[in-house]
């Protein structure tokens, strides 16, 4: 399924290219960002003492455009990513475009959230209040979390299910807005991170009474459990809550990943809850608290060799982060935190090259 949707994306993005450049005063318009960060870290360990690491050190470029006035594209090329999921964090390698490519053409990918040489790749067709997509996108996932750009977060600051969950598949999405463009709802099918079958989302976006800003969904995959019959698919329900008052952010998500092999969801198979405060000093200054706590059902085998599932307690993850943009286009970044038993603090640099192609 995903090598042809890539395909015929391909196919018809060459296309609607050679129709945009010779086509005048057609709405039609592209351009091409150069995204480039390096962060420098350090973690303490309790049992193995200070470790370096590279944080959120990546290349990105960014190729998205208007062809006509109801066609778009984006592609997003991930070149160049540091290994951040490495145990703890601490053995933050660079990882080299070959492998990221490699991740790209093996399916599955790496096992974790955004990891491989395309993490987008997608036509937009747009008419009236809807609006259909096709090709490399992200999953239906609700929750303000993975709204950002990756090279946008400092990963060691998020989630474990951000860092492991593989969000960018192949799929087909159909979206239509209201008429005041105050709420908008998605339909998704695509492919899922653990098997050939099809995930299946729909989302609700929303904006209400002038400060609250809501992104609800359900993910519907097969998940890989042991208990799990072949064909059971296990909802992935997601409920984001954003409150904007002046210059104050709160968002409040919550992730829950239901599974019950009596298909009576009494179990939780994991459990994610994030609070974030945020604070805009200025359009160049901005500072963030967050506060993250996940629980997940794991497997152990007792004295009697018996399989027990029981609920595992994730210390909290607590993070202060900053962005001081002090030109246009450079970012500078920084956080520190405890993460279970991880004390650790990054910085780092990000600038973006803007080209207008047409």
């Amino acid at each position: 399924m995903k090598k042809i949707l890539v395909v015929c994306a391909a196919i018809t993005l060459s296309c609607f290219l050679v129709r945009a450049q010779e086509a005048e005063d057609t709405g039609s318009g592209a351009g091409l960002s150069i995204i480039s960060r390096l962060d420098g870290g350090l973690s303490y360990y309790q049992d193995e003492g200070l470790q370096f690491n590279f944080g959120n050190t990546s290349l990105y470029t960014l190729f998205e455009g208007n062809i006509s006035e109801n066609w778009s594209f984006t592609v997003s090329n991930h070149w160049i990513a540091s290994d951040w999921t490495s145990a703890g964090f601490k053995d933050g390698i660079l990882v080299p475009t070959a492998d990221l490519a490699a991740s790209t053409l093996n399916y599955p990918l790496s096992g974790y959230a955004g990891n491989s040489f395309f993490d987008e790749a997608h036509i937009n067709f747009t008419t009236g209040n809807w609006e259909f997509a096709a090709g490399k996108l992200p999953l239906l996932v609700g929750g303000f979390e993975f709204d950002e750009w990756d090279y946008d977060v400092n990963p060691i600051t998020t989630s474990t299910f951000w860092n492991s969950f593989t969000v960018y598949q192949y799929g087909l999405t159909a979206a239509w807005t209201t008429p005041d463009e105050a709420h908008t709802f998605t339909a998704q099918i695509a492919t899922n991170q653990h098997n050939n079958s099809p995930a299946f989302g729909i989302r609700w976006n929303g904006e209400l009474f002038g400060f609250w800003s809501t992104n609800y969904s359900v993910l519907m995959s097969k998940y890989a459990k042991p208990w799990a019959p072949i064909d059971a698919y296990i909802p992935i329900i997601s409920i984001g809550n954003r409150f904007t008052f002046n210059d104050f952010t709160l968002t409040a998500d919550f992730i829950n990943r239901a599974g019950d092999p009596n298909y009576n969801y009494t179990d939780i198979d994991g459990l994610t809850v994030l609070a974030t405060l945020g604070y805009k000093f200025s359009d160049a200054l901005d500072v963030s608290a967050r506060y993250c706590r996940e629980w997940f059902d794991q497997q152990i085998i007792d004295d009697n060799g018996n399989e027990v599932n029981y609920m595992k307690d994730i210390h909290p993850n607590i993070s202060l982060q900053a962005n001081w943009f002090p030109i246009e286009n450079l970012r500078i970044q920084g956080c520190a935190g405890i993460r279970r038993d991880i004390i650790y603090v990054m910085a780092g640099a990000t600038y973006t090259f803007d080209f207008k192609l047409w």
